[in-house]
């Protein structure tokens, strides 16, 4: 299982965003801005505001942001999540506090904005709550910085994945290999979690947490993401990741930024 321990150099931090098996970076995003500005305390200072998140049931409910906070500590919470919550939509300028040459590995963003798709989250959740193992949107790839909290992430590959229904029939090269082990590892704040196109994946916190994630396309996961596409038979799609891959070559951007 990948686990790379001690904080990774600033500057190589991008280039490990973008394998092909998940990775968990120790450390790894300590010293980025947005970490500081989501703590528990920063986010309390906000005005309160209500939020759109999920009760136990995963069922939505409309609650305060203060209820969200007040679930993470509390001793019997009543198990609220804030999983949908994006980033844009809380507050637009937290997207400028992650590191330029991180926001840059999602390709997409070179799209006009009424094409590029909105991509990052925050999440706060209570003891207990979790995301059901699923297949990140559009065969993206993502990072998770936990800023607080401890999470527990379980992997299996894409040939599991669409075995399962997770992915469109013939995405994969080959069948899913009943002996293969599934990837688990647990979280704690500053760590980075990297989920490669295709992987799927299931999330318990194991404590009140707050992180935020963003996904993206780029040179990485590019060809994984074109199959995808071509397997659903949505020719705009591909023919969009075709033009946005072919503009990056030409400016010489290479396979991760």
């Amino acid at each position: 299982m990948p686990d790379l321990p001690g904080a990774p150099e600033h500057g190589s931090v991008p280039g490990l965003l973008c394998g092909s098996e998940p990775v968990l970076l120790r450390g790894a995003g300590t010293r980025w801005p947005i970490f500081t500005s989501l703590q528990e305390r920063q986010l309390r200072e906000r005005p309160d505001r209500p939020v759109e998140a999920e009760d136990r049931e995963r069922r939505p409910v409309t609650v305060p942001l203060s209820a969200v906070l007040d679930d993470l500590d509390a001793r019997c919470p009543q198990g609220l999540y804030l999983r949908n919550q994006l980033v844009s939509h809380f507050d637009p300028e937290l997207i400028a506090l992650i590191p330029k040459e991180v926001r840059r590995l999602n390709w997409l963003l070179a799209l006009e904005p009424g094409a590029r798709p909105d991509w990052s989250w925050l999440m706060i959740g209570a003891a207990g709550t979790s995301s059901p193992m699923h297949v990140d949107v559009m065969a993206s790839a993502a990072w998770n910085l936990l800023c607080a909290g401890t999470k527990r992430w379980t992997f299996h590959p894409p040939e599991r994945a669409e075995e399962w229904g997770l992915l469109p029939p013939g995405c994969t090269a080959r069948a899913a290999d009943a002996g293969e082990p599934r990837l688990e590892f647990v979280q704690e704040p500053g760590d980075i979690v990297v989920t490669p196109s295709g992987w799927a994946h299931e999330v318990h916190n194991l404590t009140g947490s707050i992180a935020i994630t963003s996904n993206f396309i780029n040179g990485s996961n590019m060809d994984f993401a074109l199959r995808y596409f071509e397997v659903l038979q949505d020719t705009a799609a591909r023919e969009l990741l075709v033009a946005v891959g072919e503009t990056f070559a030409r400016l010489g951007e290479g396979g991760h930024a």
